[in-house]
C-alpha cells in the first residue's frame, strides 16, 4: 500500500473517533447546580405585577384587613353594651304623673254639705325608685301635689294644697340578702365580658399562626416550582445526549423512549407545583384582604423572607407551667366555674326564706286660706288665716312645730312549704360545678399532653431536617458523580434518571423538613398560650 493510502486510512480512524467525542462532550450537562433555599421566585405572566411581602407585612395586614378579625373585635364591644344594659336595672327610676279631676255629686245626705257639690282637684306626683347595688335594698321616694278646690258648705278650706314626702326602704334579710339573680346576673355578665376578651386574643393568635403556616406554605410552593423546574431541565439535557448518541449509533432508540418519559413526568410534576403553587397563595390573599374589591387579589405575591430560625432551648416542664397559667382555653374554663359558682351561690340563696325588712316616712302639709262659717253649713264665710301652696311646703320641714310625720316599720315573712324546687335546683347547680372541675382537670391533661408533643416534635423536626440536609448534599455529589460516569460510557441511561429523581425527591424532602421545623417551633410557642 503506497504512503499516500496508509495517510488517508488514518484520518479515516482518527476522523471517525473525534467527531463522536465532540460531540458528546459540546452536548455533556454542566456541573449540578447546588440548589439554595429562597433564591426562587414565583412565575408570571405577562401584564402580572409582582408584589414583595414579608412575614411581618403579612400579620400586619391579616390583623387590619382580615375579616374574621374584624368580626370577632365586635364581639367584645357587644359585650360592653350588654354588660351596661344590665348595670341599667341598678339605675334609678324617675317617673311623673299629673291628673286633673271634676266630680259634682247630689246630696244624699244632711251633712253632704250642699244639695249639690262640685269639687275640682289636680295632681301633680313625681317618684323615684331605685334597686340598690348592695345587699338587694330598694329604695323609692315620692313627691305628691294636688291642689282641690270645693262649694261644700262644711268645707274650712274651699281651695286648699296638699303635698306630702314618702321614703320607704326594703331589705331583705335571708333570700336576696347576700345575692339575687338580678345581681348574680351582672357579675356573669361582667365575667362574660372577660372571656369574650380572651376568645378575641385567642382569635387573633390563631389567625396570626395561619398566616404564618400559610405564608411558609406559599414559599415552600414557589421552592417547589424551581425544584421541579430543575428536574425539568436536567431531564430535557438527558433526553438531548440521548438523541445525539442514537444518531451516532452508540445507544438504543428504547433509551430516548425512557428520557421521553421522564422529561414527561418532570412537565407534569412542575405542573402539578404551580397548581399548589396558586392555591397557596390564594389561601395566604383570604387572610391578608380586605374584600373581592382588594387589589392585592389581583397581584402576585412573592413572600421575600427566608425560612431562617433559632433553635430554641425546649425545656418541656417550664412551658407546662406556662401553659397551665396562661393558655387562653384553661383560663375560659376556670372563667367558666367562676359563673358556676356564682350560680351555685344564687341557688343555695334561693332556698332560704323570704324575709324582708321594710320601713317608711312619710311628711304631709296643707295650705290655702282657711275660713269659719257664722253657722255650721251657713253662707257667711269669715277669713281666719290667710295661706297658700307655700304653706303646704313649709309644713314638710320635719323640724317645723306644724310638722306632721309618719313612721312606719313592717316584717313580711313567705316560704314555701318543702322548698322542693330550690333544693332539686341546688342539687343540678352542685353538679354542675362537679362537671366544671372535671372538664379543667380533662382540659389541664390535654395542655399537658399538647405541650409535651410539641416539645418533642421540635427535637425531632430538627434531627430530620439535618439529615434531610445531609441526604441533598449527597444526592447532589451521586448526581453528578453518574453523570460524569455515564459521560464516560461506565453508567446506563437508568442510573442516571434514577440519579436525577433522587435529587429531585432529596431537595423536595429537604424543603418539608425546613417547613415543617419551622412550624414545630412555632407551634410549641404556640401551645403555650392559645388553645384550641
Amino acid at each position: 500500500m503506497t504512503n499516500r493510502k496508509l495517510g488517508a486510512v488514518a484520518w479515516t480512524v482518527v476522523l471517525t473517533l473525534a467527531i463522536p467525542l465532540t460531540l458528546a462532550a459540546q452536548q455533556r450537562p454542566a456541573p449540578v447546580d447546588p440548589y439554595v433555599v429562597g433564591t426562587a421566585v414565583p412565575p408570571l405572566e405577562p401584564g402580572d405585577q409582582l408584589l414583595t411581602m414579608t412575614l411581618e407585612q403579612a400579620i400586619e395586614r391579616a390583623e387590619v384587613f382580615n375579616l374574621d378579625l374584624q368580626t370577632a373585635r365586635l364581639n367584645p364591644l357587644m359585650q360592653t353594651y350588654s354588660l351596661r344594659s344590665a348595670q341599667a336595672a341598678f339605675a334609678p327610676t324617675i317617673s311623673g304623673t299629673y291628673g286633673y279631676n271634676n266630680s259634682s255629686n247630689q246630696s244624699t245626705s244632711q251633712l253632704d254639705g250642699g244639695a249639690r257639690t262640685t269639687t275640682e282637684s289636680q295632681t301633680f306626683n313625681v317618684s323615684l325608685n331605685q334597686t340598690l347595688p348592695w345587699y338587694g335594698g330598694r329604695l323609692s321616694g315620692s313627691f305628691n301635689n294636688s291642689r282641690t278646690s270645693t262649694d261644700n258648705a262644711f268645707s274650712t278650706r274651699p281651695l286648699n294644697y296638699r303635698s306630702t314626702v314618702r321614703l320607704n326602704y326594703t331589705q331583705p334579710l335571708l333570700a336576696g340578702f347576700k345575692t339575687d339573680n338580678q345581681r348574680t346576673s351582672l357579675q356573669t355578665l361582667q365575667i362574660q365580658g372577660q372571656i369574650t376578651n380572651i376568645q378575641l386574643g385567642s382569635r387573633i393568635a390563631n389567625i396570626i399562626d395561619q398566616v404564618r403556616a400559610v405564608y411558609w406554605g406559599l414559599r415552600a410552593t414557589i421552592e417547589q416550582i424551581e425544584i421541579q423546574r430543575r428536574s425539568l431541565v436536567a431531564a430535557q439535557q438527558l433526553l438531548a445526549d440521548n438523541r445525539v448518541r442514537v444518531q451516532l449509533g452508540t445507544m438504543a432508540q428504547i433509551q430516548v423512549i425512557q428520557a421521553e418519559s421522564q422529561v414527561a413526568g418532570a412537565e407534569q410534576s412542575l405542573l402539578n407545583a404551580r397548581i399548589q403553587w396558586r392555591n397557596q397563595e390564594l389561601a395566604l390573599k383570604s387572610l391578608i384582604i380586605s374584600g373581592p374589591d382588594d387589589p392585592l387579589l389581583f397581584q402576585t405575591i412573592n413572600p421575600v423572607d427566608l425560612p431562617t430560625f433559632q433553635e430554641p432551648v425546649v425545656d418541656i416542664q417550664a412551658a407546662i407551667e406556662v401553659a397551665l397559667r396562661e393558655r387562653t382555653d384553661i383560663r375560659q374554663q376556670r372563667e367558666q366555674r367562676r359563673m358556676a359558682v356564682l350560680d351555685l351561690e344564687v341557688t343555695d340563696n334561693n332556698r332560704l326564706p323570704d324575709v324582708s325588712l321594710t320601713a317608711g316616712y312619710s311628711l304631709q302639709g296643707t295650705g290655702g286660706d282657711v275660713f269659719t262659717r257664722d253657722v255650721l253649713g251657713g253662707d257667711q264665710l269669715t277669713l281666719v288665716e290667710s295661706g297658700g301652696y307655700t304653706d303646704a311646703l313649709g309644713n314638710l320641714n320635719p323640724f317645723n312645730a306644724t310638722a306632721t310625720p309618719t313612721w312606719n316599720l313592717g316584717l313580711n315573712f313567705s316560704y314555701p312549704i318543702g322548698m322542693r324546687s330550690a333544693k332539686a335546683n341546688l342539687e343540678r347547680a352542685r353538679l354542675q360545678m362537679r362537671q366544671t372541675d372535671l372538664a379543667i382537670g380533662n382540659q389541664e391533661l390535654s395542655i399537658v399532653t399538647q405541650v409535651t408533643g410539641a416539645g418533642l416534635a421540635v427535637t425531632d423536626t430538627n434531627l430530620q431536617l439535618l439529615a434531610a440536609i445531609r441526604s441533598r448534599e449527597l444526592s447532589e455529589e451521586s448526581e453528578a458523580a453518574e453523570v460524569t460516569r455515564f459521560n464516560a460510557g461506565v453508567a446506563t441511561n437508568f442510573e442516571v434518571v434514577a440519579a436525577q429523581d433522587a435529587l429531585t425527591s432529596a431537595r423536595l424532602s429537604e424543603l418539608r423538613a425546613i417547613i415543617n421545623h419551622i412550624n414545630a417551633i412555632a407551634e410549641f410557642e404556640l401551645v403555650q398560650r392559645v388553645g384550641n
